[in-house]
């Protein structure tokens, strides 16, 4: 019996008059989202003279890439119709939530963020709507109410299951001719060098990259009243990301 096993029933044995055992602690989960700090990146756009937006892509992503991003939605088809009332999941410090209240003036934007300091900031800043957010639904809007309804490097960090919970979520609330935009790390963002990519930087964290296959999504969402408009693949450090787009073509 090795030494850590003969302290352990040693302990055990005096902890049992106590009805108390000592066991292994499992591993705790813990969140795997790490909040860029708030002050830090307004400070160092000021100093910039950039956006908070453009300076976090310049400093923790791709340079460009939020851009990027907005202009392969558009050529898909996502500000084709009226944008008016947007949902974003987890907008955090609001890059991409800049670029379409700046390009296209929704008179309603609301978000779901778990960042208290961010989500105040975004609400003082562009005047959104925050919803309480439990981390699974959209349950403080209504069903059939949003033009748009997108998030953006979320969903790669969540669960499989509430994964799905949140495609079908987007799918409740937004409106017949409605547009979901979203971002899942798909089989087409997991070549070999991107595979190794992710091994060898140790970047992965628990379950984040959740693997999503393309075909099953689309399959999912074109099975419940949606088109599939297209997709693109975008940078996310220390591979891709893939990009897919639906319109809402019967109410589920």
């Amino acid at each position: 019996m090795n030494p850590k096993a003969i302290a352990r029933d040693g302990v055990n044995s005096m902890l049992g008059a106590f009805n108390l055992k000592l066991v292994r602690r499992k591993a705790y989960y813990a969140d795997y989202r790490d909040y860029i700090p708030l002050q830090e990146m307004v400070d160092g756009a000021q100093q910039a003279g950039m956006s908070v937006g453009d300076y976090i892509d310049a400093r923790h992503n791709v340079p460009g890439a939020t851009q990027a991003t907005i202009d392969q939605m558009a050529a898909l088809g996502a500000f084709n119709t009226k944008i008016d009332r947007v949902c974003e999941i987890g907008p955090g410090s609001g890059r991409y939530l800049e670029k379409i209240v700046q390009a296209y003036k929704p008179s309603y934007y609301e978000i779901y963020e778990t960042a208290d300091e961010w989500a105040d900031w975004l609400i003082e800043k562009y005047g959104v709507t925050r919803q309480p957010a439990d981390g699974i639904s959209l349950a403080a809007t209504p069903s059939d109410s949003i033009d748009l309804v997108h998030n953006h490097k979320v969903l790669p960090g969540q669960p499989s299951v509430v994964i799905l919970r949140y495609f079908l979520e987007m799918m409740r609330v937004v409106r017949k001719g409605g547009k979901i935009a979203f971002d899942i790390v798909t089989e087409d963002c997991m070549r070999d060098d991107i595979v190794d990519a992710w091994l060898s930087t140790g970047a992965g964290y628990q379950h984040y990259p959740c693997l999503v296959p393309k075909q099953f999504t689309i399959n999912f969402f074109c099975s419940r009243g949606f088109s599939f408009d297209g997709d693109f693949l975008i940078p996310m450090k220390p591979g891709m990301t893939n990009y897919l787009l639906f319109t809402k073509v019967e109410s589920v």
